[in-house]
């Protein structure tokens, strides 16, 4: 009998300390999240200028497009966009999924809800590779080198315009996965609230 009860201690004692682990846990989520959240609010404030700058550029018309000086070309375009690509409050979450212990959160919703999140993150990364590497390799190079000599010709205003158009594209990804990013980490955040 004694063992029983020695057994019965330990299960009781073992299950006290994974509910108490899980809701330290839960509270760190929700502080990382919370973080993420401020973080992703400034990202896509910060994009959406962006995104209006490369408009800007990237619906001119032909007769608009040579109509502007080569000051205000220089002005407004000579510079490469200044864009965010999220760079999230890392800790809890990516321990938690990168170690396969996503199992241990008991909560099936919030388990889903992260690694949706971690699939987003993912996603974030290509995109942010991609429109990096198309912004160092093909905008910046094309940009110094219109802006040099500080005279924009026809054909270096369509090159740059059509530049512009595919890097809109590619920002249009980015921005989209932070909008789902955000999404998600709102539905953590209220799911952890509850």
């Amino acid at each position: 009998m004694g063992v029983f009860c020695a057994l019965a201690a330990e299960s009781w004692w073992s299950e006290r300390e994974d509910r108490r682990f899980e809701r330290e846990l839960r509270d760190d989520i929700l502080v990382e999240f919370q973080a993420n959240l401020r973080i992703l609010e400034s990202d896509l404030a910060t994009n959406d200028t962006s995104r209006a700058q490369v408009a800007e550029l990237t619906i001119l018309t032909e007769p608009e497009l040579a109509s502007q000086t080569s000051s205000a070309m220089t002005d407004k375009f000579g510079d490469y966009p200044d864009w965010a690509g999220f760079d999230p409050e890392m800790g809890i979450v990516q321990a938690l999924v990168e170690s396969g212990n996503v199992s241990q959160v008991s909560d099936r919703t919030l388990r889903l809800l992260l690694s949706q999140w971690a699939g987003l993150l993912e996603e974030k990364r290509r995109f942010n590779l991609q429109t990096v590497e198309f912004q160092n390799h093909q905008v910046v190079p094309v940009v110094a080198r219109v802006t040099a000599d500080l005279v924009w010709t026809e054909a270096e205003r369509r090159e740059v315009q059509s530049l512009y158009r595919a890097f809109a594209l590619l920002q249009a990804g980015v921005i989209a996965n932070q909008q789902r990013l955000r999404t998600t980490a709102l539905a953590i955040r209220e799911h952890l609230i509850r």
